[in-house]
């Protein structure tokens, strides 16, 4: 089987998802996960970024042949690879994002290059328009992570959705992300310093972790009213650097209340603040359905039908007759693929087909169009925010419009 070398472009390898893009594209390639009729698709990865120390580290412990501080230098050799395609994927944190790729998108040529970009798209609507315009009035090939739809946990849940008739939902997201403070160093560096300030990160968990938006439209399809209550639980924390106290002015807290034009209600919270109790992990979603429900993560899931559902009778329970709840409940054997890999070969597939990637950056600039409903209502109060008022593609903001990010809002838990 013959294979087509597809040169990519992983700008800003240094950091968190840089490394892990750059894990996917190897997993890929040495996998053959990606394919063309009988030719399989080969990643060649090369490594862009700034710090020559850092990147030669990165480099040199994850295997990766080919790298450059010097982007140009970089899309050069990958057009030495294959002049008719390559890949451009930019990683670098959401706060730069507008910034760069506006600076990058005109020294690539959309006949031969595509862009892939991780997630949130941009720091907030605005910002995303910017990048979405102009990847569109240049014709590029596009796409941005959303790897979540591709775990296991996920792809099963999506699976079973039409069997169990969805009725509500409630979503639990979280982990226990230290202050810094404490001796525990494993309670250090869990998230990056950049996550606390607006000035940063260009605001806090609801922005980042845009999951939640388009989680819930997989599951139960468009929104049509969402509301959102906000708050700061951790004030001060402790920069990695283990001498700079940073004072937190971005939402480590959120709960929302979506409505779907389907029907179903999804609550869901979201925080850094959570000591996890969920047999699959930091995320936990539990659907209620006519005919079952579901209970899962990322990687695990189980289910109870409504024929093997117990029921609960006060005359049992007022004698202290207990109840073994969790003994009804079947739990499904999931394969588990690395969800980046898996997510990004697909879209490595439409580059050489030409088919609009489903997953592009104008449904990643919706969903920071209903993020931003998010926080006008965090900022009035959980006021609910109807769908006519969501920012969608392709309308532009007003000149003058700026981002509501709570700041001088945000109510301090004491």
């Amino acid at each position: 089987m013959s294979s087509i070398p597809l040169p990519v472009l992983i700008h800003g390898v240094t950091g968190r998802m840089g490394q892990i893009a750059l894990k996917a594209l190897q997993q890929i390639g040495r996998e053959g996960w990606s394919r063309l009729g009988d030719q399989v698709i080969q990643p060649v990865p090369i490594a862009v970024a700034r710090n020559p120390q850092k990147l030669e580290k990165v480099a040199r412990e994850k295997g990766c042949e080919l790298y450059y501080t010097d982007l140009d230098q970089a899309y050069e050799q990958a057009r030495r690879i294959n002049p008719q395609h390559q890949l451009y994927h930019n990683t670098l944190s959401t706060g730069i994002r507008k910034e760069q790729m506006l600076a990058v998108l005109p020294s690539l040529d959309p006949k031969t290059t595509a862009v892939y970009m991780e997630k949130p798209l941009a720091a907030n609507y605005a910002d995303g328009f910017a990048i979405v315009d102009a990847l569109e009035k240049k014709g590029f090939h596009h796409g941005v992570v959303h790897h979540m739809l591709a775990t296991p946990g996920l792809l099963k849940a999506r699976e079973l959705m039409p069997r169990i008739k969805p009725l509500h939902c409630q979503m639990l997201f979280g982990y226990e992300v230290g202050t810094g403070f404490s001796d525990n160093k494993e309670f250090s560096g869990q998230r990056p310093d950049f996550n606390w300030t607006f000035k940063e990160a260009g605001g806090g968990i609801i922005l980042d972790m845009c999951h939640e938006g388009y989680l819930s439209q997989a599951l139960f399809g468009a929104t049509q009213r969402l509301s959102a209550v906000a708050r700061l639980l951790v004030p001060k924390r402790m920069s990695t650097d283990g001498r700079t106290v940073i004072n937190c002015d971005v939402e480590d807290y959120a709960a929302y209340r979506r409505e779907h034009e389907s029907g179903v209600v999804n609550t869901s919270i979201w925080t850094w603040f959570r000591r996890v109790n969920s047999e699959f992990g930091p995320l936990e979603i539990t659907v209620e359905g006519e005919n079952g429900t579901l209970v899962f993560g990322l990687y695990g899931l189980k289910v109870q039908w409504k024929e093997g559902a117990p029921a609960n009778r006060w005359e049992r329970s007022v004698v202290g007759e207990k109840t073994e709840w969790r003994d009804y409940w079947q739990y499904l054997e999931l394969t588990y693929r690395d969800p980046f890999a898996l997510e990004l070969s697909e879209y490595l597939q439409t580059i050489f087909t030409g088919e609009t990637y489903a997953k592009n950056a104008i449904p990643a600039l919706n969903i920071l169009g209903e993020v931003e409903a998010l926080y006008e209502s965090a900022a009035n109060e959980g006021a609910v925010i109807p769908s006519d008022q969501f920012l969608r593609y392709p309308k532009a903001v007003s000149k003058g419009w700026q981002p509501e990010r709570l700041q001088g809002k945000l109510i301090l838990v004491k």
